[in-house]
């Protein structure tokens, strides 16, 4: 194993105060080699909002109320905008080739 430089141990040590004051939880998982566990991607929440919002959207529609379907639509946007934001910043389970 190579020596590295007075330069590269002064950036390595950057990096490591860096992560210990931005992260204490995942720069102890490094040094006890313990990761933590994978968060999942928790999908039900949003399903049984979505559902609601569609029936909102439904009601709206067989009464006709402009609002409901206003309502629904605008709903249904927004759940669809959180999982999506959600599942992008979830971490990615990684692939085995």
């Amino acid at each position: 194993m190579a020596m590295l430089s007075q330069y590269d141990r002064q950036q390595l040590e950057l990096i490591s105060s860096r992560l210990h004051i931005e992260d204490p939880e995942f720069a102890k998982s490094f040094r006890d080699w313990k990761p933590r566990p994978e968060q999942r991607i928790r999908r039900w929440p949003f399903a049984v909002l979505m559902v609601l919002s569609a029936l909102v959207l439904l009601a709206g529609i067989l009464v006709g109320a402009f609002s409901f379907i206003f309502l629904g639509t605008l709903a249904g946007a927004g759940v669809v905008f959180a999982y999506r934001r959600h599942a992008h910043r979830s971490p990615r389970p990684r692939r085995r080739r």
